[in-house]
């Protein structure tokens, strides 16, 4: 799921890397039909992961904010190409 989501959330998975995943794992998680609520499970948490940094360090305060905005549509479709935290 985090290599997934890696992909199709943040950009930090290229395409070929996640085709070596699938066929190493035998499978591709975002054909299942319950990818969707746990990609929106993990990105909620990343993004709430940003925030918690923020609080205590301005330098991901752009970054928290960037994560909720995309959340909320403000910043067209994935990948998002979030930068990593710590």
């Amino acid at each position: 799921m985090s290599t997934a989501v890696r992909r199709t959330t943040t950009g930090a998975v290229t395409a070929p890397e996640y085709d070596e995943s699938c066929a190493t794992y035998g499978l591709d998680v975002t054909e299942w039909a319950g990818y969707p609520i746990l990609a929106g499970a993990r990105e909620l948490r990343m993004a709430t992961y940003a925030a918690q940094h923020a609080a205590s360090n301005a330098e991901w305060i752009g970054q928290a904010q960037h994560r909720v905005d995309c959340l909320r549509g403000r910043c067209g479709p994935r990948p998002w190409h979030w930068k990593g935290i710590m």
